[in-house]
């Protein structure tokens, strides 16, 4: 009889995971939001605490770390938008350096043997790469992702507010939902332990992503490649995204530095310090610091970085770390979970 019971409750448990999957995925603009706005408040409530400890009264507390927050966002969005009208401003500038680029190309495929530049289908092939309607259509999807990412962020600092306004009583609230005392502490010590391992990682992350940026400014700069500041905190942004993101940081700039530089030991040389500066922060440095943050091992790593991709796209990508933490002491509760705690990395240590 017990094992059945437990089959019923493994089939049960299956249903409800397959279950929350779909709706997360169904309502996923107010479910990303809302995620959104639990970890950011869940990283300033030690900024609260602070303010309370020093007396500052918690609706000015409260009103300055909106602000603050605010402010952030606002200066990534302008960053991006100078750098778009500054794009703008050069794109035949560009148009020519691209087109001189392709020129020099077509004259070196005119040497492979078989190959000829005037076959219909090759020329179709550049034509088809960059195009108008490429641009135009590139130019369409950039714009309804900064219309999206506006619409999730205002409602993303209406549910913070909320977060906000009632997390220094976190205690208190979960002592109440949990309605036994034992239990309560046990759900609070879960609470800070999640707090804890994001707050850690979101540190080493941050420093990681920032050294990384600067690296990619500095090169930039050096190599005098347009947009070097938007570049390196396309890098720092990206970074974020485990795994992955990193290497996709490369790219932009990479191209940019094909596009500009001529000689080809001054473009390897480019290439080489983007790579260098990659390797070293983010296969190097991150491990060895990581390692000692977080007890998931890199199997869950990138299936987190899939599944939440899949579900969420590039936040859920950014996300998928502190999720992955949040999902595992989750199931560190639960006494039937076990097996799948040891599956997505070391097991927490008691206290």
């Amino acid at each position: 009889m017990e094992k059945e019971l437990k089959t019923i409750k493994f089939i049960l448990g299956m249903f409800f995971v397959v279950l929350m999957t779909y709706l997360i995925g169904l309502f996923s603009s107010i479910v990303i939001p809302l995620t959104v706005a639990i970890f950011v408040g869940l990283l300033l409530q030690p900024i609260l605490e602070w303010f309370k400890s020093k007396k500052v009264p918690y609706a000015i507390s409260l009103l300055l770390v909106l602000v603050i927050f605010f402010l952030a966002i606002t200066g990534i969005g302008r960053v991006i938008s100078s750098t778009g009208q500054a794009f703008y401003a050069e794109k035949n500038e560009l148009a020519v350096q691209i087109n001189d680029k392709l020129q020099g190309i077509k004259v070196l495929l005119q040497i492979i043997p078989g190959v000829d530049m005037e076959d219909r289908t090759v020329k179709e092939v550049f034509n088809d790469f960059i195009s108008m309607e490429w641009i135009l259509q590139s130019t369409k999807s950039v714009a309804g992702t900064i219309g999206d990412f506006t619409g999730a962020l205002f409602m993303t600092l209406i549910y913070l507010v909320a977060v906000l306004g009632g997390i220094l009583n976190y205690k208190k609230y979960i002592s109440y939902l949990s309605g036994e005392s034992e239990r309560g502490g046990q759900m609070v010590k879960s609470f800070e332990k999640v707090q804890t391992s994001l707050i850690s990682y979101l540190k080493v992350k941050t420093l990681i992503s920032l050294g990384t940026g600067t690296g990619f400014w500095l090169i930039c700069m050096l190599f005098g490649i347009k947009f070097a500041i938007f570049w390196g905190f396309l890098a720092f942004l990206l970074n974020f995204i485990p795994t992955f993101g990193s290497i996709v940081a490369t790219i932009p700039p990479a191209l940019m530095g094909i596009i500009q530089l001529s000689g080809f030991g001054e473009l390897a040389s480019f290439l080489l310090l983007l790579a260098t500066v990659q390797v070293i922060f983010g296969n190097i440095i991150e491990p060895k610091i990581m390692g000692s943050t977080l007890s998931l091992n890199t199997v869950t790593v990138i299936l987190g970085l899939v599944f939440w991709g899949y579900l969420w796209g590039a936040v859920g990508m950014i996300l998928s770390v502190p999720l992955m933490v949040l999902i595992k002491i989750i199931l560190s509760q639960i006494p039937d979970a076990q097996f799948f705690v040891r599956l997505m990395g070391e097991p927490e240590k008691s206290d």
